[in-house]
């Protein structure tokens, strides 16, 4: 076997690189997933295992607006867009661009605390001054599926008070310390 690389392979790494195309950050629906999935750390696939995807994706447009809600996905795809896979730079994004924003901060945070919760939390009074107050804008929990798919319990190796209880003489065992994803 002959160590001179083939004539094929030198004009391989001699074409110059061409620039990658840009993500598309894809319609609200996915946006909206990859939007959890920042703000929550969790991956899509536990996203989806909750069963809450379409309950929450329904739910801000119908506490805040249309308006609104698409102001947060086209400023999450904007971010999603310039980061380009970086992670680091998403995050860094993701707090000067989103988290710092008056109005859509505080959405955002709210869409963070729903899904390890399961609640709603009411906007700050500051918010609802300069945005308007909504009618379905008060803190309460979305339904009991939602307080027993909230991510806390993932989180913290639990399960929920007065739900998927985790059997007989569990309390026995000492507590499974092991993160579950990474």
């Amino acid at each position: 076997m002959s160590s001179t690389p083939r004539p094929q392979a030198e004009a391989t790494r001699a074409r110059p690189l061409t620039a990658s195309p840009l993500p598309n950050p894809g319609p609200p629906l996915e946006q909206f997933i990859r939007l959890s999935v920042m703000l929550t750390g969790f991956d899509e696939a536990e996203l989806h295992g909750t069963g809450m995807v379409p309950t929450y994706y329904a739910l801000i447009p119908s506490i805040v607006g249309e308006e609104l809600f698409g102001r947060l996905l086209s400023r999450w795809s904007t971010i999603y867009v310039r980061g380009a896979g970086d992670e680091k730079m998403l995050e860094h994004l993701l707090t000067t661009e989103l988290f710092e924003d008056e109005t859509l901060g505080p959405l955002a945070r709210n869409l963070g605390a729903l899904w390890y919760l399961g609640m709603w939390s009411q906007l700050p009074a500051a918010w609802r001054n300069a945005n308007g107050a909504w009618a379905g804008d008060t803190t309460y929990i979305v339904s009991p599926r939602a307080y027993t798919a909230g991510l806390v319990w993932k989180a913290i190796h639990s399960h929920p008070p007065g739900a998927q209880q985790p059997g007989f003489g569990s309390w026995a065992l000492p507590p499974n310390r092991e993160p579950e994803h990474t």
